[in-house]
């Protein structure tokens, strides 16, 4: 059912004027002439068919139904300033967060709890995709990205780099412990992990690594399986089911847990995990960016 209320102009004009006692001060409050004042008390009048002042002009004196008014009107405007700060202040703290699948997954999720502990009022909107545009922020306030060292961003952006990519052959300690040497092909023999996601993934580290180009792994082959996302391959690799090429920050903390090994270890990509965000960010987003570089270099 729609509202029946006068001009919210006239009802500010009306408040002020009776706040202060007098219409010149109202208007300097309101940053309008007395005119626009009285005339915008004048219209409240009409509307109510009552008058809200009465006396001589160069002294008004409030009526009773103005008396009345006044306060009411006053504690409404106090209640929808202190709904209005709130939301600013909500949404000064709430951020947009782009980032890929598995990189949030494998290593933003573990370690949100810190972030909340640092800033309890930050508000994190994640958006995981498995694609996205290294040139646009695409209305989010971060986007955390996968390009070269030293791209380019669009005007207005800032690129902030949070570590370079390094990949590596991973598996299971189990499936490491049925063949007898690593430095044999028998290691490379076994199931290799791949995802449509990054399909390059093993062609790229060969290169990077600089392994023989008969170890690249495409076509796939029967002894090889192929998983819609990276994050399927990894948990593939975490139950043994064969070798996955991945990034050393996805699987560091399965690492350091004696989850998977790296027996090769890992071989820079050419690649950098970088932070876009606007240059006019405001505080918030600045935070959560210093966070992440705290966060990496922990």
């Amino acid at each position: 059912m729609p509202r029946k209320l006068p001009p919210l102009t006239a009802l500010l004009a009306f408040e002020a004027a009776a706040r202060h006692g007098r219409m010149t001060l109202a208007a300097m409050a309101l940053h309008v002439s007395p005119g626009a004042v009285s005339k915008q008390v004048k219209l409240l009048q009409d509307w109510l068919g009552a008058a809200l002042f009465e006396g001589p002009k160069n002294a008004p004196q409030l009526s009773a139904l103005g008396a009345a008014l006044a306060p009411k009107l006053s504690a409404a405007f106090d209640q929808i300033q202190a709904a209005v700060q709130s939301a600013q202040q909500d949404n000064a703290q709430s951020i947009k967060v782009a980032c890929y699948n598995t990189f949030a997954a494998k290593w933003l999720l573990p370690r949100m709890a810190s972030l909340a502990a640092a800033h309890p009022q930050m508000q994190v909107q994640l958006i995981a995709s498995s694609e996205l545009d290294t040139q646009r922020l695409q209305g989010h306030d971060i986007a955390i990205v996968a390009e070269p060292v030293d791209g380019q961003a669009p005007a207005g952006v800032l690129r902030q780099v949070l570590f370079l990519e390094q990949l590596g052959p991973v598996l299971s300690p189990q499936l490491l412990a049925t063949i007898s040497h690593i430095q044999t092909q028998a290691w490379l023999d076994l199931p290799h992990l791949h995802s449509q996601t990054r399909p390059s993934a093993w062609a790229t580290w060969t290169q990077v690594a600089g392994m023989q180009p008969t170890l690249q792994t495409a076509p796939i082959t029967p002894n090889q399986q192929n998983y819609q996302h990276y994050y399927f391959a990894l948990e593939a690799a975490l139950r043994g089911q064969g070798v996955c090429v991945a990034p050393q920050h996805l699987v560091a903390d399965d690492i350091a847990s004696a989850r998977l090994v790296a027996p090769l270890g890992f071989a820079p990509s050419g690649l950098a995990y970088i932070a876009l965000l606007q240059a006019d960010a405001k505080p918030a987003v600045r935070e959560f960016v210093d966070w992440l570089v705290e966060r990496v270099n922990s």
